[in-house]
């Protein structure tokens, strides 16, 4: 009898266990669209990669003014970061139609790609700019 509550302790204790790979979404962690470019690091080193996303989103999101701002991959060229990573970290936005946007952004958000070598992350604040290819 007693192996009986101990083998029927482990089952409740193992179940939820086992379902926590479908949290965060389950499925695949495909990107819904490919972006490519090229990250440029604060020592001038140029790294080339494909399916670029910050922090797992395909915008750039930070703070113009007092509010909130997110804008798509879609509709950026390039963006140009300066400032003090402690303080006030700015992001200089071009968009493709040539409008330039300054905003502040997180210096510990992270960039990531897929590069030929294998995947590639970097945070904002050792980035000096990323820039999209055309699409």
């Amino acid at each position: 009898m007693d192996w009986r509550k101990r083998s029927i302790a482990i089952v409740c204790l193992a179940l939820p266990l086992l379902g926590m790979g479908m949290l965060g979404g389950g499925g695949s962690n495909a990107l819904e669209r490919n972006y490519e470019g090229t990250f440029v690091d604060r020592d001038g080193t140029k790294v080339d990669a494909k399916w670029i996303n910050a922090g797992g989103d395909l915008a750039l999101s930070g703070e113009l003014g007092r509010g909130d701002l997110r804008i798509s991959f879609d509709n950026i060229k390039s963006i140009a970061f300066s400032g003090d990573p402690a303080k006030s970290f700015v992001a200089k936005v071009t968009l493709r139609k040539g409008d330039q946007i300054e905003m502040k952004v997180r210096s510990s958000l992270a960039f990531s790609g897929q590069t030929e070598l294998g995947h590639y992350q970097i945070r904002a604040r050792d980035l000096q700019a990323v820039e999209f290819r055309g699409q």
